[in-house]
């Protein structure tokens, strides 16, 4: 008897570890990018926001005008980030603006914004709050494969230097790629786009692959230029569309023609 309670006991101090470790807390992560050491976590879940736009380095990049230009700042993530099968609880913040302080005299807005000069890999993750990369310019390939945005997915302006994947991921909200630039290969294959699909004026410079995607409202690629190699086969449209003025090749192009 007393051997089975020394190994139960035994076992018990074993397992704590192994829980205390399923959920991390954001200031832990954002602690490592501070010491620029590589991010790397796997079936966790994540507490707090996860702000990235408030790091130690942060620098002012302009500052603003009393004619409405905004005062910005930037962060720069200086070491590879890989999260796998986690689950996010707060907002994963690579943009956010604060304009509570304008007032009638003084109406300059402050943004605050990140850039990545590594390696970014989200895979199979949960994003239960708001995802924000709005002008993110991302230097190395970034991966955004399987996972699920429940609320928006903001990476207007953002700039992918590199190759960058969103393969096998749902946009449960509105998924915002407006004016985003894609230097490199672009995937998007089967992916769920749950509300409005916003591509309007988005650059590809090189293929991108809509291959079995899924578009059940509204999908905008207006005014957007589609390179040669672009791959819409058996992507389902079962919203409204808006393909006014979109190429592919420099030839008038609608996936439904």
């Amino acid at each position: 008897m007393k051997t089975l309670l020394t190994s139960l006991l035994l076992a018990l101090v074993a397992l704590v570890p192994a829980l205390a470790q399923s959920t991390v807390d954001a200031k832990t992560i954002l602690a490592k990018i501070n010491r620029k050491e590589a991010v790397s976590y796997q079936n966790v879940t994540i507490t707090g926001d996860l702000d990235l736009t408030n790091l130690a380095n942060r620098r002012e990049v302009r500052e603003g005008s009393w004619r409405g230009e905004s005062r910005e700042y930037l962060s720069v993530v200086e070491a590879p980030i890989t999260f796998k099968n986690c689950t996010f609880k707060g907002k994963f913040l690579a943009y956010h603006t604060d304009d509570q302080d304008r007032k009638i005299l003084n109406v300059t807005n402050t943004v605050y914004n990140t850039d990545f000069t590594e390696a970014i890999t989200i895979e199979s993750c949960t994003f239960t709050d708001d995802a924000t990369f709005k002008y993110s310019h991302f230097q190395q390939r970034a991966i955004f494969t399987d996972n699920t945005f429940r609320e928006i997915a903001l990476f207007k302006y953002a700039k992918f230097n590199s190759v960058a994947d969103f393969s096998g991921s749902t946009f449960g909200d509105y998924a915002d790629f407006k004016y985003a630039a894609f230097n490199e290969s672009s995937a998007f294959q089967q992916v769920t786009f749950e509300r409005y699909a916003d591509f309007k004026y988005t650059k590809f410079d090189e293929s991108a692959d809509f291959k079995r995607a899924r578009f059940t409202s509204t999908a905008d690629f207006k005014y957007t230029k589609l390179p040669r190699n672009t791959n819409f086969d058996d992507a389902r449209f079962n919203g409204s569309t808006d393909f006014k003025y979109t190429t592919l090749n420099g030839r008038k192009f609608s996936p439904n023609n």
